[in-house]
C-alpha cells in the first residue's frame, strides 16, 4: 500500500468518519428519502459524509476568494485603495445641489417601503412559515437596502460598500421574479407582498443610482470576486449550517429546486449553483447595472463636453 493510501485510509478513519458522524448527531432529525418535489423540508438527500466534506472545502475556498480578492482591492494603485475610495465621496459631497437636496424626502419615502416590506415579511415568517425563512437571500438583501438608507452618508464607507455590493446581487431578484414562490398561507397580503419585496429591491437601486448621493464604484472583477464570495459564505457557512441544524430547506442547501436540470445533476448540484452564482454576479454588475446607468453615463458626458467647451472659450 502506497503511503498516500496510507494518508488517506488514516484521515477517513480518524477524521472524517468522526466528523460525518458528529454532523449527524447534531443536526435535525430529518428523513432519508427525498420527495424532489417538497423543497421546503431538509432531508438527508447529500449524506452526512458529503456534507461534511463540502462544509469545509466550500467555506475554505470562499474564504480564500474573499480574503484574496479583499487584497487586491486594498493594493496601492488600485481604483478602490483607501484614498481613492475617500476621494470619490469627496467629490460626491461637492457636487450636490439644490435637486439632491430637495430629493432627500424621497429617501425616506423609500426607506417607510422597504421598512414595511420586511415588516410583513417578519410576520409572514413568524406566524406563517417559520422565522428561520427571514435568512432567505432576498429578505437579507431587503435589509442591506435598509441598512443603505439609515446610514446614508456620502462619507460613509458601510454606506457605499453595501450599495455596491448589493449591485452584484440583483440577478437573485430576477430570477425569484422569475420563478415566483406564490405559496399562500393565508395571512395578511402575504402573496402581494412577496411581489412588492421583489419589484423593491430591483428598483430601488435605479433610484439609489440616479439619487446622486451614493458613491457608484468603478467596474472591477475583484469586487465582483468579493461580493460572490461573501454570498456564497452566507450560502455555505450560514444557510448551510442552519439548514442542517433546524431541518428547513433554506435557498435549497439542502435539497436541490424541483427543476429537471437540478434533479439530473444528482448529488453535485450544489458545485454547479455556486458556479451560476458567479457568472450571475458578473453579468448583474457589468451588463444589468450599466444599462440601468446609461442615460446617467450620458448626462455625465454631456456635463464634461459643456465644461470642456466652457475652458475652450474663457
Amino acid at each position: 500500500m502506497s503511503l498516500s493510501s496510507i494518508l488517506i485510509n488514516l484521515l477517513e478513519t480518524h477524521v472524517l468518519n468522526p466528523a460525518s458522524s458528529w454532523v449527524e448527531s447534531i443536526a435535525f432529525d430529518m428523513p432519508k428519502t427525498t420527495d424532489l418535489t417538497d423543497t421546503y423540508r431538509g432531508t438527508w438527500f447529500l449524506s452526512p459524509r458529503q456534507h461534511t466534506i463540502e462544509f469545509v472545502c466550500y467555506n475554505v475556498l470562499f474564504f480564500v476568494l474573499f480574503t484574496v480578492g479583499q487584497r487586491l482591492l486594498k493594493r496601492k494603485g488600485s481604483a478602490f485603495y483607501s484614498p481613492k475610495i475617500d476621494q470619490l465621496s469627496d467629490q460626491l459631497s461637492e457636487s450636490i445641489d439644490a435637486n439632491v437636496l430637495r430629493g432627500h424626502w424621497m429617501d425616506k419615502a423609500v426607506l417607510a417601503l422597504l421598512c414595511g416590506s420586511y415588516v410583513l415579511t417578519v410576520y409572514h415568517k413568524v406566524f406563517g412559515d417559520n422565522f428561520m425563512y427571514l435568512l432567505q437571500p432576498c429578505h437579507v438583501n431587503l435589509l442591506l437596502l435598509i441598512s443603505a438608507f439609515v446610514f446614508n452618508s456620502k462619507q460613509s464607507k458601510f454606506t457605499n460598500l453595501a450599495f455596491n455590493t448589493y449591485l452584484h446581487y440583483l440577478w437573485a431578484t430576477i430570477i425569484a421574479l422569475w420563478f415566483p414562490d406564490s405559496t399562500d398561507n393565508g395571512l395578511f397580503l402575504v402573496i402581494e407582498n412577496f411581489w412588492f419585496e421583489h419589484y423593491l429591491l430591483l428598483l430601488v437601486p435605479v433610484y439609489m443610482i440616479y439619487s446622486g448621493r451614493f458613491v457608484i464604484f468603478p467596474l472591477s472583477l475583484s469586487y465582483a470576486v468579493v461580493s460572490y464570495a461573501l454570498f456564497c459564505l452566507f450560502h455555505s457557512f450560514v444557510l448551510s449550517g442552519c439548514g442542517l441544524l433546524t431541518g428547513h430547506n433554506l435557498n435549497y442547501m439542502l435539497v436541490p429546486p424541483n427543476s429537471p436540470i437540478m434533479h439530473s445533476l444528482g448529488k453535485f448540484y450544489r458545485l454547479a449553483v455556486y458556479a451560476a452564482m458567479f457568472v450571475c454576479c458578473v453579468i448583474s454588475r457589468y451588463i444589468i447595472v450599466e444599462i440601468f446607468s446609461i442615460p446617467l453615463r450620458i448626462k455625465q458626458w454631456k456635463t464634461n463636453q459643456k465644461t470642456l467647451s466652457d475652458k475652450k472659450h474663457a
